[in-house]
């Protein structure tokens, strides 16, 4: 009866000893699963992060060449202006010059 009650004990250590090992070796499973999908998400966030960051630099170019585009085109105006003299002026200016010179 004690050798039964011995054996019964030693049966019960070994089958508490493999359920401990199964859980560990659960444990390591649920770990490595656990960082395996902690890697694949940061490589997502970082690849999102990278796209994001592209659409806003080519949007900030295409503002910048309009901005840019619109401040050209106010130069050119301007001196289209500045040159391209209406001939009245010029045909004052010219009489004021023949007149300081005559003076």
């Amino acid at each position: 009866m004690a050798k039964d009650a011995l054996l019964k004990i030693i049966e019960a250590e070994e089958e508490a000893d493999n359920m401990v090992k199964r859980a560990k070796d659960e444990a390591k499973n649920l770990v490595n699963l656990a960082e395996n999908k902690s890697k694949s998400r940061l490589e997502e966030t970082i690849l999102s992060a990278k796209k994001e960051c592209e659409r806003l630099r080519v949007q900030a170019q295409e503002d910048i060449k309009s901005e840019l585009d619109v401040i050209s085109n106010t130069s050119k105006e301007r001196c289209k202006e500045i040159v391209d003299i209406p001939q009245a002026k010029f045909d004052v200016a010219k009489k004021i010059l023949i007149e300081r010179i005559v003076k």
